[in-house]
């Protein structure tokens, strides 16, 4: 098992550390960590794997069985090997770097297992030190537990490119005085959607969607995740062009809809567009998280909610959701993979 390990405690740090997920960030405690206290000779990096949630939310422990120096906020790919079993469920995974020829904690040398012996005494009857096969167990099942997902994309407010007749797409935009204002009152919104509790945001990277998420953010304090991924659909020649200039100079179109239609030769068709949004799609929905807000656009929300409601490119023929500055819409993903639609492109300000 393979898993991505962030590290929240180092041998350079004597107290506890707390990850502060609003700033991904950490903050001494009040108390000495747990490698000090116990006088544990080598002070293992410790923290916990991304895949399975990020503190304080549910997750998976891990100590790395390892010499090297980390920063707090650094990631390793580690390699899980065995588990101390805890009987409050607050397991402790022991890992090795992914490269390793350690395959499970028997393998460990007899200083490493003293030091983990003195980490994690036994103290319980139920309680113990077990190899890669029960740990193997404890991760199956814990993701076998996770909750369903919920997702809630907004749609960025107002742009100055709305109001002065000229193109989005990927011309970089900012958002009118107006649109500031509308952003703060989502962000004031989504806190009764409880966005502000352990929920990861990614963001479109132009200029409208993340002025947009930063004054949403003045509520949530959430720390954004910026990617290219979901900005909108790649108008070429016509970005940031006037919309009569645009409708000049544009290819016609056909009167059958056609997904691989370009108006310009370096645009994006449906069908480009559609694959750049589905490799987003599929992170999200395949990846651990249990809470994602989305900012991004129009034509790129509309393509995303197709495809959270299972419906193919070629149906966009016949149907698409079309929302509008500042649109909000919430998906609700069981465990099962069943898709409940809360509400779609709603206007909350």
């Amino acid at each position: 098992m393979i898993y991505t390990a962030k590290i929240e405690q180092t041998s350079a740090y004597r107290k506890r550390m707390k990850y502060v997920p609003q700033t991904d960030s950490f903050i001494e405690k009040d108390c000495d960590s747990l490698s000090y206290v116990r006088n544990v000779r080598q002070h293992y990096p410790y923290g916990w794997i991304k895949e399975s949630g990020t503190p304080p939310c549910e997750h998976l422990d891990v100590i790395i069985m390892t010499d090297k120096e980390y920063e707090l906020g650094d990631e390793e790919r580690v390699k899980i090997i065995g588990v101390f079993c805890r009987n409050d469920g607050d397991h402790k995974l022991v890992g090795v770097l992914e490269n390793s020829g350690i395959n499970d904690l028997s393998e460990l040398s007899d200083t490493e297992k003293e030091d983990l012996h003195r980490l994690y005494p036994k103290e319980y009857s139920d309680e113990g030190w077990f190899g890669h096969e029960a740990a193997e167990g404890i991760v199956k099942d814990f993701f076998a537990k996770k909750k369903r997902k919920i997702i809630i994309t907004v749609q960025h407010t107002e742009s100055i490119h709305h109001i002065n007749g000229m193109i989005g797409a990927w011309a970089d935009w900012e958002l009118t005085d107006k649109g500031k204002k509308q952003a703060y009152e989502i962000g004031k919104w989504l806190l009764y959607e409880d966005c502000d509790k352990c929920f990861n945001m990614y963001v479109s990277d132009r200029k409208r969607a993340v002025q947009t998420a930063d004054e949403i953010n003045k509520n949530l304090k959430i720390v954004p995740q910026i990617t290219n991924t979901i900005r909108e659909v790649n108008a070429g020649l016509g970005n940031g062009q006037s919309r009569e200039w645009y409708n000049i100079h544009k290819k016609p179109a056909g009167n059958m809809y056609d997904p691989d239609y370009k108006p310009f030769e370096d645009a994006e068709s449906d069908r480009d567009l559609w694959n750049r949004v589905y490799a987003f799609y599929r992170e999200i929905i395949s990846n651990n998280i249990e809470r994602i807000l989305i900012v991004s656009h129009g034509t790129t929300l509309s393509f995303l909610h197709s495809m959270l409601m299972g419906y193919s490119l070629e149906d966009r023929a016949n149907f698409r959701f079309n929302g509008c500055a500042g649109s909000v819409s919430k998906f609700i993903v069981e465990s099962s993979g069943k898709v409940i639609a809360s509400y779609i492109n709603q206007k909350v300000c």
